[in-house]
């Protein structure tokens, strides 16, 4: 789910309300009031040399009389015409000016501003963070828009990395709150749609096909009586997604051949042709994989990631595999790895920083209205004191357990990545106290020479390595192995085994850029274990952390 609309929604705070300027020339701009000179640079946006007079000739008369809005206003207009630098440096000279007005506006409009642009160039975490920072201001300020517009891009944010619950918490909570507000059908009537394309959508990730049928058909009914093809156009997408799992696939395939000549975003065409090539892939899978190419070469373009990707490669990677088509059977495969790695980045950040930065916070700000309410009431005081204290203390151990667990794993991380010692846990040794072992000074020095081969030629990868298999491999038997590598290596075999794997996967990862691209699954694979479960869990016993947790941290740094 992209943005778009918000920026289009933030543009709306300045629309136009006048004629366009038909002269252009500097002095002739010098006469225009402030409103005419919106109204040019508006209508000039497509050319920026003539939209860039109407803003000198506006800031400079802005800071001539020292009005800190309208210098602002400045800034905001600037910011469209510039580049992503550029726009950032106007967003953030928009805040500092604006920082201690108590404006309907600002300074809320220049964190919003801020974060769409590093939302544009794929910084969600930065984007979230400026978004919360505007919240502050636009709840002080009672602007009730840009409060409908910031849940709308935190909901869309936990929708896009699958979180679908939380996301449709927000969006029943945004429409609630629009349909509460006098002739929103007029007034939110853009709002009011983009929620119930958002309602419809995520219910449509998560499987609720009837629910999101509901929300299409009344979003398809108000988008026909306001005439907002695009939004039409969206629930259309949704309806025939839909009908897809319906399995009514004579209904949805009519619906997206009709409406693919009609979107004008990659990003939305990627998923309508997404869902016309799985309607195919049984009957048709030629012409199935030739449409998943296109949504391939769209995602190339866009390089904008979304979850039915991985669906996408795993399609065309089994449809060469039946081809004996390696060469594209490669390519497929590396494509999911990357996607893969990706999308689970995306994900961790959402579970973590949402969570930590926006549903906490939120909690604290019900308590204060509660708070107040009890304040007014003073009823049943008592047991709703109760109550939020359990839900602060609860919420604040919540942080505390999750800040403990990560500076353990941090600690933990860092002491692995300095450890310079060799891949085993003990250094292999010829001075013998064979004492306790019964076993004679020849054999365990012949032993231990060919278990330092062993470790060097890495035989250790190999999968299903048992003691029997290795005993014979080393031409000894499994009784004596046994108690040298519990006596040399302290370790039993099997942890002994496990952790020559693991020290290796570590290194690889540490210098091995590629091989930090693999799933946890590879991983496991390639250093000789049967799962990745089975890996992770001897990664956590061996090193306190999970191999993902330190793929992370490696990537960075």
């Amino acid at each position: 789910m992209r943005f778009k609309q918000i920026f289009a929604l933030i543009i709306t705070f300045f629309a136009l309300q006048n004629a366009f300027c038909q002269g252009n020339s500097i002095d002739s701009l010098k006469k225009l009031s402030y409103e005419e000179l919106k109204t040019g640079f508006f209508s000039s946006l497509n050319i920026d040399s003539v939209a860039n007079k109407y803003v000198e000739v506006h800031i400079k008369r802005a800071k001539k009389e020292n009005d800190i809005i309208k210098i602002a206003d400045s800034y905001l207009y600037k910011s469209y015409i510039s580049n992503y630098e550029g726009a950032i440096k106007y967003s953030d000279s928009i805040i500092d000016l604006t920082i201690n007005q108590n404006h309907i506006y600002y300074p809320a409009l220049g964190y919003m501003l801020k974060g769409y642009h590093y939302y544009n160039e794929g910084k969600d975490k930065k984007a979230v963070d400026e978004y919360l920072k505007a919240d502050k201001y636009a709840v002080n300020s009672n602007n009730l828009k840009q409060q409908i517009e910031i849940k709308q891009f935190i909901g869309g944010i936990k929708y896009n990395f699958g979180d679908y619950k939380d996301a449709l918490v927000i969006f029943k909570e945004q429409l609630d709150f629009i349909k509460k507000q006098s002739d929103y059908k007029n007034k939110y009537k853009t709002d009011y749609l983009i929620a119930l394309d958002d309602l419809s959508k995520t219910f449509l990730r998560g499987k609720e096909i009837d629910s999101a049928l509901k929300y299409v058909k009344e979003g398809i009914i108000e988008a026909q009586k306001q005439n907002e093809d695009v939004m039409y156009n969206r629930f259309l997408l949704t309806s025939g997604s839909s009908y897809y799992f319906k399995k009514k696939y004579n209904q949805a395939i009519d619906s997206l051949e009709k409406l693919k000549p009609q979107i004008k975003d990659d990003n939305r065409l990627a998923m309508c042709l997404y869902y016309m090539a799985k309607i195919h892939e049984k009957k048709d899978p030629d012409r199935a994989v030739f449409i998943l190419k296109q949504v391939d070469s769209i995602y190339q373009i866009t390089n904008n990631p979304f979850i039915e990707l991985r669906d996408v490669y795993k399609s065309l990677f089994n449809y060469y595999s039946t081809k004996g088509i390696e060469k594209e059977q490669l390519n497929s495969v590396k494509k999911l790895i990357v996607v893969d790695s990706i999308l689970d980045l995306n994900y961790n950040y959402s579970e973590n920083e949402i969570i930590k930065k926006y549903d906490i916070p939120k909690l604290k700000v019900k308590q204060q209205s509660l708070e107040q309410k009890l304040v007014k009431t003073k009823k049943s005081s008592f047991i709703i004191s109760i109550v939020l204290c359990l839900v602060i203390v609860i919420a604040f151990l919540f942080v505390f357990k999750f800040y403990k667990t990560q500076n353990t794993y941090k600690r933990r991380y860092i002491k692995i990545v300095n450890d310079t010692k060799s891949l085993n846990k003990k250094e292999n040794t010829k001075i013998i106290n064979n004492e306790n072992l019964n076993i004679s000074k020849e054999i365990i020095n012949e032993v231990l020479e060919k278990l330092e081969q062993f470790e060097k030629n890495k035989n250790f990868l190999e999968k299903g390595l048992t003691l029997n298999s290795i005993s014979k491999e080393l031409s000894t038997n499994s009784s004596y192995l046994s108690k040298i590598i519990n006596h040399y290596k302290e370790q039993s075999f099997s942890n002994y085994l496990n952790s020559l794997r693991i020290n290796y996967a570590i290194n690889e990862l540490k210098y091995n850029i590629k091989f930090r691209n693999y799933t946890i699954n590879a991983i496991a694979q390639e250093v000789g274990f049967k799962t990745a479960e089975s890996f992770s869990k001897s990664f956590f016993k061996e090193k306190g952390i999970y191999p993902s947790y330190f793929i992370k941290q490696l990537n960075k740094s």
